[in-house]
């Protein structure tokens, strides 16, 4: 979910890129990735509270659903952290002369020099 002044952010964030001779396209990709992340952290913030509101009841059919859950949240955990790795290399590759943090990237029009 989108928040007015995330959009304004983002657009802003972009433009400066451009502005600055960076790839835009790069920040794009890295705001992508950053939104795919907030989605797998929402679902673990509801297999929570779903783990949670089967524990309080005590109800033996509810308790034996959480093992489902859990099992899922474990997974989205591992998830959560490829994907920030990933977000990483991207992130690094792109400012050390790598592919711009993109696919399909061309050279080293996002690099920065130190």
């Amino acid at each position: 979910m989108k928040r007015n002044g995330e959009t304004k952010r983002r657009r802003n964030v972009a433009e400066e890129a451009e502005q600055g001779g960076e790839d835009p396209a790069m920040w794009e990709n890295l705001d992508r990735n950053f939104i795919q992340v907030q989605s797998v952290l929402d679902r673990n913030r509801s297999l929570i509270q779903q783990v949670n509101d089967n524990h309080q009841s005590k109800m033996a059919d509810n308790m034996s659903k959480n093992v489902a859950l859990i099992q899922e949240l474990n997974g989205n955990i591992s998830k959560v952290v490829s994907m920030y790795s990933n977000i990483n290399t991207k992130f690094s590759s792109a400012f050390h002369g790598g592919n711009n943090g993109h696919e399909g990237g061309g050279g080293g029009a996002g690099t920065r020099a130190n």
